[in-house]
């Protein structure tokens, strides 16, 4: 058979898999659409556990759906998926799960962050090679006057992650998404897609209604435009929604050099902006031996200007009397209330508990009855004698509602690390929400849901930065070569590798998905607040008990840290009920 028949043959195989719909194919019809270079990937399941065969045949329909919203504008060599930010979508275009289509549609209060993705999806055996997203001009309200303009529309191309084999139980091993990185072109080849987070900030002064704008799509010089539809509700949240969620971080790059102030504090308010208190700015450069605090206070007033909620000053060691002149220098700018010191002892057992944190505890309320102790530690009847601020993790001990109701005299917070010390769980660790980049998004979110449950005045991440600078793992340049994650593990307390522990956001400064979603969730926390006040003040009897039910948190989306709805469309659709209702009540 000559090359020419060949041809002929393909174009008619083409054309009659064109006919037909992904439901009429049969596996082995939609296997050979496939490239030769894709084919490995057949005995292979997604993140959902479809088989090979059944991710085809969403990748069919999707894309011929695409076309048919489209029609004869629809571009040939890719389609366009459209997904909420709740999501983490892989980076195989096979195990895409959001809609095809050409349209988004967000809704928030005034003065708040809203997201979306854009996945952008070569056909079978395509590539693009230069793809770009931008804004094409403002949002315009639809009735009357305003806009909200272009520059506050932020897009980012969404990097990977490759994970490592961890000791806990995950959807999958591989390319997750995490780093933010600037927008700009990219390139998509074989079986990849390309993402783009778009991210709208709504400003304090919108005015409530629908807004409406276009994103410009480029693909190899072909333009697809993206409709965007802003639903602006009649009520605003703060600059800094009055609920500390911390970290600590270190003034230190990848390679374990130190940071410039420029850099540090750059680190710094990126955090901040996403509603994150990195709370060692009160230690960082303090010299206790010389008492100059001129460093300090600089850092200090940039983040506090920023929205710092809280900071840890250090502990001063065995001998708490030298941290004085501190605690008097921040009487004495007005920041004491702001400051807590961290106990003598991380993560005690019970002897250690009454053999240094409490003794240690007596001693600070001695000398500075104004300075509160707080400790990351499992409950123990005493608890509340070795801290002002008890800090546990939502799987250890009893669990959180044993710790909601058995603080004592301590206010309660709840921490995120992967590996809590000393501890035993009452239910598995990865049934909680947590931090790590192959947590599924919605548990970052869901961590301020549980603290609205459970009441608790804080919360604190284990960390901002510190797994930037791994023993034995080249960053350099990694926005070309990608992110690499430490392989070996912890060497105490003896528990393999964690992907992404120890860190919310990329040297650069760089914001992951983990970061955007805790910030959506501190959001969350105001949307609660503000139900909250309005209900109590309403004289409708009817509205306050609809408020209480949802003030409660509701099954539908939570029932106890362990025991929650995966399905982020459930979030958002209570979340709306929320805002409609705080729109119904008297302000």
């Amino acid at each position: 058979m000559t090359m020419r028949h060949w041809f002929l043959m393909a174009v008619c195989i083409a054309a009659s898999f064109g006919s037909l719909t992904a439901a009429e194919l049969t596996d082995a019809e939609l296997l050979k659409q496939v490239p030769a270079s894709e084919r490995a990937l057949r005995d292979q399941v997604d993140h959902w556990g479809l088989p090979f065969s059944e991710q085809l045949r969403r990748f069919v329909a999707a894309r011929d759906a695409w076309r048919k919203t489209l029609g004869p504008q629809a571009p040939q060599n890719f389609w366009v998926g459209i997904q909420h930010g709740l999501e983490k979508v892989p980076s195989n275009k096979y195990w895409f799960k959001g809609r095809p289509g050409n349209s988004a549609s967000l809704d928030a209060a005034r003065n708040e962050y809203e997201s979306f993705q854009v996945a952008v999806i070569p056909d079978f055996g395509k590539t693009c090679n230069t793809v770009t997203l931008t804004a094409s001009g403002d949002l315009e309200r639809e009735a009357g006057h305003g806009c909200i303009a272009r520059d506050q529309i932020t897009i980012y191309r969404v990097a990977y992650v490759k994970t490592r084999p961890v000791p806990y139980p995950t959807l999958y091993c591989g390319p997750w998404p995490d780093p933010l990185l600037p927008n700009g072109p990219m390139k998509i080849t074989g079986s990849d897609l390309g993402l783009f987070w778009v991210e709208v900030h709504v400003p304090r002064d919108a005015s409530p209604g629908r807004y409406r704008g276009r994103l410009s799509l480029t693909v190899d010089g072909t333009s697809t435009l993206i409709e965007v539809s802003l639903r602006v509700r009649a009520f605003s949240l703060p600059d800094r929604v009055p609920f500390p969620v911390t970290a600590w971080v270190m003034p230190k790059g990848p390679s374990g050099e130190a940071m410039s102030a420029a850099d540090y504090r750059a680190m710094l308010g990126e955090l901040l902006a996403h509603g994150v208190d990195p709370i060692s700015v009160g230690k960082d450069f303090v010299r206790l031996d010389s008492n100059d605090f001129r460093t300090l206070d600089e850092n200090l007033e940039y983040c506090l200007a920023r929205g710092l909620q809280t900071f840890e000053i250090p502990n001063g060691g065995p001998k708490p009397e030298r941290i004085k002149p501190l605690v008097e220098h921040l009487r004495q700018k007005g920041w004491l209330s702001k400051a807590i010191v961290y106990s003598n002892q991380d993560e005690p057992s019970e002897s250690q508990l009454h053999e240094r944190n409490i003794p240690y505890r007596r001693r600070i309320q001695t000398l500075y009855p104004d300075l509160r102790v707080y400790l990351a530690s499992q409950y123990f009847p005493d608890i509340a004698d070795a801290c002002d601020i008890w800090m546990t993790d939502v799987s250890t001990g009893r669990g959180a509602a044993f710790a909601a109701t058995n603080h004592g005299s301590a206010s309660l917070w709840f921490y995120f690390c992967h590996m809590p010390l000393h501890a035993d769980y009452v239910r598995p660790l990865v049934q909680a929400p947590n931090m790590e980049i192959d947590n599924e998004a919605i548990e970052h979110r869901l961590t301020l849901w549980l603290a609205w449950k459970y009441q608790t005045t804080g919360m604190f991440i284990y960390a901002g930065n510190h797994e930037w600078f791994a023993e034995g793992v080249d960053r350099s340049d990694w926005q070309t070569k990608g992110w690499t994650l430490a392989d070996k593990p912890y060497p105490f307390p003896l528990a393999g590798v964690h992907n992404g522990n120890g860190y919310l956001v990329y040297p650069g400064p760089t914001p992951s998905v983990r970061l955007k979603a805790l910030r959506d969730g501190l959001e969350d926390f105001g949307y609660f607040m503000e139900l909250k006040r309005r209900a109590d003040a309403t004289t409708d009897a009817t509205l306050k008990r609809e408020a209480d039910a949802l003030l409660a948190v509701s099954s539908e989306v939570l029932t106890d840290a362990h025991y929650f709805n995966r399905d982020p469309l459930r979030l958002l659709d209570v979340r709306r009920r929320m805002a409609t209702l705080i729109e119904r009540l008297e302000k």
